[in-house]
């Protein structure tokens, strides 16, 4: 267990947070799955009296090594990731090559297809649409010139050694890629057991500034409880939707597009490549009514050019953003088997999709699981701590993301201000009561102005909404213990107080500005350098 937890840390830093950590664990396990390929392959090679080929991937398990090795010292995540996704993408198409050909190496460049689809776990979307370009681009040489390496690099390979390198192509990679996805959707599952833990570990910690701190913290707990859950398992469930498509979308492409390829002119290949690197689906949404009338008016063109199962065929092609017929496909339309043109161009552009879905619903999930770690950590220090109040705001914005995302409209208006020396986890408490409290006097629809600014030497926040105001004859009153407007059972009258005793134990102070049926405006001011 101690070797694995090892690996899974090979080039990792202080400061990484989930979503950093998981990308760099996807480019090592790559490495290492392909390196198991290499060694299987090397040992048939070996096995079946080929030496010379099998120095090709022997060669991609040394280079890997080297590759991780270096990381591990040095943490440049671009170089290593770049460099292995080269050696991934290439190699094999070096090998299939020097075997003479996509027939008798068994299709050993669908290992480079894993390779560009597990990029998209470790690079950004423009990267992995440029190696699915480099990849059709040497799809293509490869078919062009495979009778070529069949004669030039002929080792009589029989047609039986031939099937078993297919089969041991298909299998070691459908196993390969499935066991990254269970991976990618198990290791996200684990968020919520995380949120579950952290709730526990708060509800069970010790009082840390008093009772009724604790207290206020639990009532806010309860209230963010629901909406935190909601936040998490909305992007896992996007997670675990987009990666059961693509696994399907993958399958469909490794079976269908090498035969469509094969089955080509150079003239069909290259009106193909081009289409399918140039293509920019619309990303317009759409009405229901409106995708209706653009299939209608696609089949009706389809129909005109004598295209069979046309109701079909523009269903999919509207689901992935193509809405016209361009002379690219006009031409590829003429060629037999364009249904399956169609369905390898949509799968393709629907595992654009569904990675690009991923990576997004990582990041969001990622973001609230830090901010909720953050938000309920218990400093143990006696010293106050250097904190960015901008991170600090946002902490709790994004726990409470849900809540104000239903009706109010949040409006940052922050300007670069020096760190300061506080208690971070009572900050938060503060930030926490001011929302709320905002939210509440605006019945959860309005708009809320957060503004961050320097005054001499202090970081001033104001906090704003445009609720029903503060009546002045009770204005006074407000910051006294137990004094409240709220009716019984929605508020203990404790909030505002709690927020001056912390800001007492900080040297700040707390002002407001209040005017009925306009709204409320509180200030905190906290110095920057703290006094002694």
């Amino acid at each position: 267990m101690s070797l694995l937890k090892r690996i899974a840390t090979i080039g990792s830093v202080s400061g990484d947070d989930e979503s950093v950590a998981m990308r760099k664990q996807f480019m090592i396990y790559q490495g290492m799955g392909m390196s198991m390929g290499g060694v299987l392959w090397g040992s048939l090679l070996v096995f079946f009296s080929y030496p010379y080929p099998a120095i090709i991937p022997y060669g991609y398990v040394v280079l890997t090594a080297i590759n991780l090795y270096i990381f591990d010292r040095l943490k440049n995540f671009v170089v290593a990731r770049n460099f292995q996704t080269i050696i991934s993408m290439f190699l094999p198409f070096m090998l299939q090559w020097y075997l003479g050909g996509f027939a008798v190496s068994g299709g050993v460049m669908l290992w480079s297809i894993m390779a560009m689809v597990l990029s998209v776990s470790y690079q950004n979307i423009k990267a992995s649409i440029f190696w699915l370009v480099i990849y059709l681009g040497l799809t293509a040489f490869s078919f062009w010139f495979d009778s070529y390496f069949a004669n030039e690099f002929n080792m009589g390979v029989s047609a039986n050694v031939s099937k078993i390198f297919q089969i041991s192509n298909i299998t070691a990679v459908s196993i390969i890629l499935l066991l990254f996805f269970i991976y990618f959707v198990k290791v996200n599952d684990n968020n919520i057991i995380i949120v579950k833990q952290t709730y526990g570990k708060l509800i069970n910690t010790e009082e840390t500034f008093g009772r009724r701190i604790n207290s206020e913290k639990l009532a806010a707990l309860g209230q963010i409880s629901a909406g935190v859950a909601h936040e998490v398992n909305t992007p896992l469930g996007a997670i675990k939707s987009s990666a059961e498509e693509s696994t399907i979308a993958f399958h469909e492409i490794i079976t269908k597009l090498p035969f469509i390829l094969d089955a080509m002119s150079k003239e069909e290949k290259d009106c193909f490549i081009e289409f399918i690197t140039t293509i920019v689906p619309t990303k317009e949404s759409l009405t229901t009514s409106e995708e209706r009338e653009r299939k209608k008016n696609l089949k009706t063109e389809l129909d005109g050019m004598g295209v069979e199962n046309t109701r079909f065929i523009s269903d999919r092609l509207v689901q992935v953003g193509i809405y016209q017929i361009t002379p690219n496909l006009r031409k590829l339309a003429a060629t037999k088997g364009f249904e399956d043109i169609v369905m390898v161009t949509y799968n393709l552009l629907n595992q654009q999709k569904n990675n690009k879905t991923i990576i997004m619903a990582v990041d969001k999930a990622s973001r609230v699981v830090k901010a909720l770690k953050t938000y309920l950590h218990t400093a143990n220090n006696e010293k106050p701590e250097s904190t960015s109040i901008r991170e600090n705001i946002e902490t709790v914005l994004t726990i409470y993301h849900n809540r104000l995302k239903q009706g109010i409209t949040v409006i940052k208006q922050y300007e670069d201000v020096p760190n300061v020396e506080i208690f971070p986890d009572q900050m938060n408490q503060v930030w926490t009561n001011l929302i709320v409290n905002a939210v509440q006097a605006m019945d959860n629809k309005g708009t809320l102005t957060i503004g961050i600014k320097r005054n001499n030497n202090y970081v001033v926040v104001s906090i704003q909404d445009t609720g029903i105001g503060i009546p002045k004859d009770i204005q006074s009153k407000i910051f006294e213990p137990f004094f409240t407007t709220k009716v019984s059972g929605e508020g203990s009258g404790l909030g505002l107080d709690i927020i001056k005793k912390i800001l007492d134990t900080h040297k700040g102070q707390i002002s407001f500005e209040s005017e009925e049926g306009i709204g409320t405006i509180f200030y905190v001011k906290i110095p920057i350098i703290a006094e002694k």
